[in-house]
């Protein structure tokens, strides 16, 4: 007799800015009940989350975000980066100065966490994912994570091996593919953006259409690669068991001055957020498993992102 396949249990940490708090309390939760990682798939706020995870645990997660202050402020030009003699309008350096104080590069590179980073090749115009598991030099692998979360536009490209990269969550922000690829024998999304909107019957005129346009968008393109993707009946993606944990619809809608602020104390409240959605997320999976329907499957896209960073 065949032994059974190992078990894999691959977390999806989805993008979303300052809404990446939401992922501490999830994962807190998830621990709490003896769910842990063996693979982590990261999208842009997601690929600190998991680099921070993969450092320190969640305890260094809920330590980065109760100390992590950030305002518009902060993202202002540099001499090399801005928009007229660089190729962004702001610099990263404050960004990646607040968090890379609880990331420990040569650990992650050694670390038994599998961890693997969608980012936009701009170079070859496709979507690539970097792995601790490739053949990448320390400082290789913090330049191609500094990709991971590279707004584009606002933030510059980083140049690796004389190709271009940026963050990846733009074209394929919650890979479900690349879990299964990966070898998933469960799947856990942790999205940051509601996939649900408060409905709405008529809009006020021009700029409240143009809002509610921008949140559509916004929440769109915040969970491609999962509201594009035929989850089946039973729960599973290519039989694989997928476990979803998102906000409540008030997490959907679009505001820039909202994603790229932080505060400790707007932290705690989507750490808390993030802790009570995978409890209920959880206790809804359970109940279903004990006789409840399953809501159905939606219509699939399937993705084309699949080449590693060379």
């Amino acid at each position: 007799m065949s032994a059974a396949p190992a078990r894999k249990r691959v977390f999806i940490l989805g993008g979303g800015a300052s809404l990446g708090a939401h992922q501490v309390g999830a994962l807190r939760y998830l621990e709490e009940q003896g769910i842990r990682p063996d693979a982590i798939v990261g999208s842009s706020i997601g690929v600190i989350n998991a680099c921070v995870y993969a450092t320190g645990g969640v305890s260094a997660l809920e330590e980065a975000w109760r100390t992590i202050h950030l305002g518009l402020t902060d993202f202002r030009p540099s001499l090399r980066h801005n928009p007229l003699t660089g190729l962004s309008f702001a610099s990263i350096e404050r960004l990646q100065s607040q968090f890379e104080r609880f990331v420990d590069y040569p650990k992650l590179a050694a670390s038994p966490l599998e961890l693997s980073f969608i980012v936009l090749n701009l170079s070859r115009g496709e979507g690539q994912f970097v792995s601790n598991r490739q053949d990448h030099s320390v400082e290789e692998l913090r330049s191609l994570v500094t990709a991971g979360y590279s707004i584009p536009i606002l933030f510059p490209p980083v140049q690796h091996r004389g190709e271009w990269y940026v963050d990846g969550g733009f074209a394929w922000n919650v890979p479900l593919l690349q879990a299964v690829e990966m070898g998933a024998t469960e799947i856990y999304v942790l999205a940051v953006v509601a996939t649900e909107l408060p409905y709405q019957r008529r809009f006020a005129g021009f700029p409240q259409y143009l809002m509610r346009l921008a949140d559509v968008l916004w929440r769109t393109l915040a969970n491609v690669g999962y509201v594009t993707t035929r989850i089946e009946a039973d729960g599973t993606y290519r039989g694989v068991p997928v476990t979803v944990i998102q906000p409540t619809e008030r997490h959907a809608g679009f505001s820039v001055g909202a994603l790229l602020s932080s505060t400790p104390a707007r932290s705690r409240r989507l750490i808390t957020a993030g802790y009570s959605d995978a409890k209920r997320t959880l206790t809804a999976r359970a109940r279903a498993r004990a006789g409840r329907a399953p809501s159905g499957p939606i219509s699939e896209v399937e993705p084309a992102f699949r080449h590693e960073v060379a």
